[in-house]
């Protein structure tokens, strides 16, 4: 299993940031390449369509104040297979708040652990810019 973490500090309050971040079923406000998502709060799962037309299902696993547990059941075209990730805003201040975002998976067979950790990672830092751009910090 491979496991990185990408961390992203802001110059705003924790719940600033999540109530950008928070709603598990609307990312694409916030995820760069996300065209639409489809809830399922019975399942409590969400199917993302990308703008590229590739889909992929998430799965809830927990949720708390600031943060959200989450596997992928389908990962669709990202090259991993038994991937969970948890995204936390945690308080640093009064005004400042860092998101951390941690993930473990092993790659798809055929496919480098380090290739793998690129493709997830790159999308990650991405969403991290994104939501310092829309946050205006």
């Amino acid at each position: 299993m491979t496991t990185f973490s990408k961390k992203q500090h802001y110059a705003a309050p924790a719940s600033t940031v999540w109530d950008l971040i928070g709603d598990f079923y609307s990312v694409e406000a916030w995820m760069p390449g996300v065209a639409g998502t489809v809830p399922d709060t019975d399942r409590q799962t969400r199917t993302l369509t990308m703008h590229d037309g590739g889909r992929l299902v998430e799965r809830l696993l927990d949720e708390g104040k600031w943060f959200h547990h989450y596997r992928f059941d389908d990962p669709g075209p990202i090259p991993v297979a038994d991937f969970t990730a948890l995204i936390a805003v945690v308080e640093d201040g009064p005004d400042q708040s860092t998101i951390e975002w941690t993930a473990s998976f092993g790659p798809v067979p055929g496919v480098p652990a380090d290739e793998a950790a690129a493709a997830v990672g790159g999308f990650y830092q991405a969403c991290l810019d994104r939501i310092t751009a829309l946050l205006g910090t």
